[in-house]
């Protein structure tokens, strides 16, 4: 029975982790997609604004005039374009007629000529009016019978219309950046592991990212018919290294994504196992019979005390989140009530651990009233990380809205003054907070005062002066919801400042003082979107309630999408907010009567 009960734990084991192996490749695989499918929309839109320009569709109207192609008028675009595309980062641009004909390129030599079949048939939707992307094409397949053609990789290229002033399209308009070089920025903040690789493929499997990938495709079986796979036996690659892989084709884009990860790291624990095998068969003999013995025990011992971490009895579950559940505890000798957060044992791996260290030791580092205090942290003796902070009576800002919306602007202000106040001593040290929102701002009645605000969840913290500490979250971009991401995070996650949390607060205000979201939307990809594409609504233009024009102005300022352009210190928030409280005051009796109403109505 015992050598049946090891064979299966093994076979167990092994089926679990490829599961696990096989769920982590493909939410890497949407991330990647994800964030290739937001480039893809913030490019259009930038191309699509070119294409507006006055003097770009005035100077591109002139060209499509001259029979030939004329340089003085094409040298005259170039000078107009060149700055407009050094603000998106692009490298060269087509002008292109509805025969397929070249008006205007960054190479001159191609002017005049005509594009290939294949390339104008890509282009064809564009003279239907629709901006679009148009798969990576290298100089040799998209242009015909130029004397001269450029060497190099391939370009991914963005098109979209140019109307004349009746609103006919008369014109396509490409911009383009090597597509080697964009795909590989893109891609690369979702490497699975130490040995993994992201990276994009065309139909021929020709590799679009970094040339070390060599030429031929490193997946088996013909990927754009697949559509999408994992494969979790190994095999090996190009470079004949032994991996494990998964891809994704993405028919409406002409590519594909694709990650690998050496065999030897996905499947590390198995190796473990296997040495530990032996050990642990004749160990689970002798365990057998002393769980036995002690089963008694151990069973009154948990009706008696209850389940127990350290010195703290836990009660009931007050909270759970995707890494971790909070529950009510009690001090053993001090006899006070906390909240013990504990992190799950299926989610311990080394970055989760990491992760819930770095939330402790920086979170517990701040001293203001206004951010939760942590009381103690440790690990049990089966492996289990906790930490106990202090136990809190109240509710969150989300669930104030669900009782009170919009919240009347005096409290606003008594809120939001608060969440500043902690933050000002977070950005003091350095400490970035990043997960700023109506779920992690607690309003709760403490020490007599009511409307008392506390900060919670360092889960997402960041100490941006460790240059050489390793960024835990990069793979956040897309996950979850970014509602209260600044820009600039959305784009790079790594490149953040306190500026981001300052976004966060204006985005949060809005909807304290609206009742509403910044951006609604239908999916997180449109949210994104119109995060990084749309200007946002002013408060007191949407708001039910009269909103103070300085506060409004102050919120507007916050969630501006340049950071330059936002306040730069969250100090300087708390004098605003401190200023508007002396003609918008929030009494401790207004706060108090509204807490006691919503206790009679429980």
């Amino acid at each position: 029975m015992l050598v049946a009960l090891g064979y299966w734990t093994y076979r167990a084991v092994e089926g679990s982790l490829r599961e696990v192996r096989a769920g982590g490749m493909k939410s890497l695989l949407d991330s990647q997609v994800n964030a290739l499918r937001v480039w893809i929309a913030e490019e259009t839109g930038n191309a699509e604004r070119i294409a507006r320009e006055a003097r770009v569709r005035d100077a591109i109207t002139e060209l499509a005039r001259v029979p030939n192609c004329s340089g003085a008028v094409r040298a005259r675009l170039d000078e107009l374009l060149r700055p407009l595309l050094r603000e998106v980062g692009d490298s060269t641009f087509n002008v292109l007629d509805a025969r397929g004909r070249l008006l205007a390129t960054r190479f001159p030599e191609y002017c005049g000529r005509y594009a290939t079949p294949a390339f104008f048939d890509e282009m064809k939707p564009v003279f239907d009016g629709r901006a679009r992307f148009v798969r990576p094409f290298i100089d040799a397949e998209r242009v015909a019978d130029a004397p001269k053609l450029r060497q190099g990789p391939a370009f991914a290229w963005i098109a979209a219309p140019v109307r004349d002033p009746a609103g006919r399209v008369i014109a396509a308009l490409s911009v383009a950046q090597p597509a080697n070089g964009v795909f590989s920025s893109i891609l690369q903040a979702a490497r699975p592991g130490e040995s993994g690789e992201a990276f994009a493929f065309d139909a021929g499997g020709r590799m679009l990212t970094a040339d070390r990938f060599g030429e031929k495709a490193l997946l088996p079986g013909s990927p754009q018919e697949a559509g999408e796979g994992v494969v979790l036996i190994p095999y090996a690659n190009h470079r004949g290294a032994v991996v494990i892989g998964a891809w994704r084709w993405l028919p409406e884009l002409g590519i594909g994504v694709a990650l690998e990860m050496e065999a030897k790291e996905a499947y590390a624990p198995l190796r473990y196992l296997n040495i530990a095998f032996g050990v642990v068969f004749g160990a689970l003999v002798i365990a057998v019979f002393a769980a036995l013995a002690s089963a008694g025990s151990v069973l009154r011992l948990k009706r008696e005390t209850g389940r127990r971490l350290g010195a703290y009895r836990l009660g009931k579950r007050i909270g759970e989140g995707g890494m971790a559940s909070v529950y009510l505890a009690q001090h053993d000798l001090l006899k006070r009530r906390t909240a013990v957060k504990l992190l799950k044992p299926a989610r311990a791996t080394d970055e989760t651990i990491a992760r819930f260290e770095r939330e402790v030791q920086l979170a517990s580092s701040l001293s203001h009233p206004n951010t939760v205090e942590i009381f103690d942290y440790g690990r049990t003796r089966d492996g289990l990380f906790y930490y106990a902070m202090e136990y809190l009576d109240g509710m969150t800002v989300s669930e104030l809205l669900e009782r009170q919306r919009p919240v009347p602007v005096a409290r606003a202000i008594h809120i939001l003054r608060q969440v500043c106040a902690a933050l000002a001593e977070a950005h003091a040290r350095d400490i970035v907070h990043r997960d700023i929102k109506p779920e992690n701002i607690m309003v709760c009645r403490y020490g007599g005062a009511y409307d008392f605000v506390k900060i919670l969840d360092f889960g997402l913290v960041k100490h941006i002066s460790e240059k050489h500490s390793r960024d835990l979250t990069r793979t956040l971009r897309i996950l979850g919801t970014p509602l209260y991401m600044a820009p600039e995070r959305l784009r790079n996650p790594a490149d953040v400042d306190a500026r981001a949390d300052i976004y966060a607060v204006g985005a949060v205000a809005f909807l304290m003082l609206t009742g509403r979201r910044l951006f609604e939307s239908a999916d997180d990809l449109e949210l994104t979107s119109k995060i990084l594409n749309e200007e946002p609504p002013r408060a007191g233009a949407l708001a039910p309630q009269a909103v103070p024009m300085e506060l409004d102005l102050i919120v507007t300022s916050c969630v501006e999408k340049k950071r330059d352009l936002r306040p730069q210190r969250v100090a300087d928030l708390v004098e605003a907010f401190d200023a508007l409280a002396l003609e918008h005051r929030w009494s401790q009796r207004e706060a108090e009567e509204w807490w006691n109403t919503v206790l009679l109505t429980k």
